[in-house]
């Protein structure tokens, strides 16, 4: 999907991307946000912009069943001049940050999560999968703030190479979620020229232009957008409303080149020799009602060893065609993590590298820009935890 035309999204106004809570009249209502959009917001807005007649401003409701290929969005961070200085992906869910003994809030310990050998009286609910921890048990407290989006470099890294960290810089890892916009609202009375009684409302959006906290030490202020690939014609960008209120965005080609577009070739040579890798969601993914990629990856021979996921999340929506909500579905969230071991030959590896990283994965949604993949490294040693030699640091 990284093969298809990009295009740079720049919010002008805080975005609102509703998170499904009901939002009522009731005085004090908050209509709250999700941290990032997702693809299926995106998408809508890719078709709007795809199949609205430039002249007359209207939607053609007749390209609604046209086929179309979004991926995305990708986060990304631009300098003064709107240029993209940095690319920013979902925190991998292998990835586990703890307090340092100082205390620090701008450093922490970085350990990885690896599938274990089986533990004797321990069940799951998957009898064919095995369980994921750490090297050493760990007496320190998890980090409460840890980077939510890595940037491109770190992200790299890991994908190489999931190894842990002492006392890493915060900063240079990633970004915590974007900040937050309140905003108060009030229903007036045009002819009394007041306030209505109890018509008070909050609604948030996120912000992408923003100063940053001093508590952060990170420069005074950053500017964000987002990253959109999609084989759509959108008429040369302009502006645009993306979210909530119908708030503008900048939409415009990125002739820019885009990292990640391919598979480095030392990671591929890494994962067609060893027959064992990692996939990383980098969108979030639907794969039915098991939340695992058993029947999107079914044809490549692969064997589900292990996977490390957060809460699952929920979407919907409205389908124009039918003229109804659409079923609402579970989704697997982005940094998702699966341990595989590719069964198949040289040449089945390479196909499997070939069609899943960069592309999107699922059983469904995968034009939307859900399951969007990246692949990186694993050995396929199942690694026992020390439990006596506990980690202290």
């Amino acid at each position: 999907m990284f093969n298809l035309k990009a295009w740079l999204i720049t919010p002008r106004d805080p975005l609102i991307f509703r998170n499904g809570k009901p939002f009522t009249a009731a005085p004090g209502s908050r209509a709250e946000t999700l941290p990032m959009p997702f693809p299926s917001t995106l998408s809508g807005a890719v078709r709007t912009k795809a199949w609205t007649d430039v002249a007359t401003g209207k939607f053609d409701t007749r390209c609604v069943n046209n086929p179309y290929n979004v991926a995305g969005p990708i986060l990304v961070e631009l300098d003064a001049a709107g240029r993209i200085i940095d690319w920013f992906f979902s925190a991998p869910a292998d990835a586990v940050f703890f307090e340092t003994s100082s205390k620090s809030k701008a450093r922490a310990n970085l350990f990885d999560l690896k599938p274990m050998p089986a533990i004797e009286n321990v069940f799951l609910d998957s009898g064919d999968m095995t369980i994921c921890g750490f090297k050493n048990n760990h007496k320190e407290k998890a980090f409460r703030s840890p980077p939510a989006f890595w940037n491109c470099d770190s992200m790299l890294e890991w994908l190489y190479k999931p190894v842990s960290k002492l006392s890493i810089e915060l900063k240079t890892v990633g970004i915590r979620n974007l900040p937050v916009q309140y905003r108060t609202h009030v229903a007036m009375d045009n002819q009394r020229q007041s306030a209505l009684d109890g018509a008070l409302f909050q609604t948030t959006g996120i912000e992408f232009d923003y100063a940053a906290p001093p508590e952060t030490d990170e420069k005074n202020t950053r500017r964000f957008g987002l990253v959109i690939f999609s084989d759509l014609d959108i008429h040369g960008g302009g502006l645009g409303f993306l979210g909530g209120e119908r708030r503008l965005v900048d939409w415009e080609p990125l002739e820019s080149e885009t990292p990640l577009r391919a598979c480095p070739q030392d990671l591929r040579e890494a994962i067609e020799s060893s027959g064992f890798c990692r996939l990383i969601l980098a969108t979030p993914a639907y794969f039915g009602g098991s939340n695992l990629p058993t029947k999107a990856l079914a044809k490549y021979g692969v064997e589900i060893i292990a996977m490390i996921n957060n809460r699952f999340q929920t979407v919907s929506g409205w389908d124009y065609d039918k003229k109804r909500p659409k079923p609402t579905k579970r989704l697997v969230p982005a940094g998702s993590v699966v341990f595989l071991k590719l069964n198949g030959d040289q040449e089945m590896r390479k196909q499997f590298i070939d069609e899943v990283w960069g592309k999107n994965i699922g059983d469904d949604l995968t034009s939307d820009g859900y399951g969007l993949a990246l692949l990186g490294t694993w050995d396929g040693v199942l690694r026992p935890m020390n439990m006596e030699d506990a980690h202290d640091q």
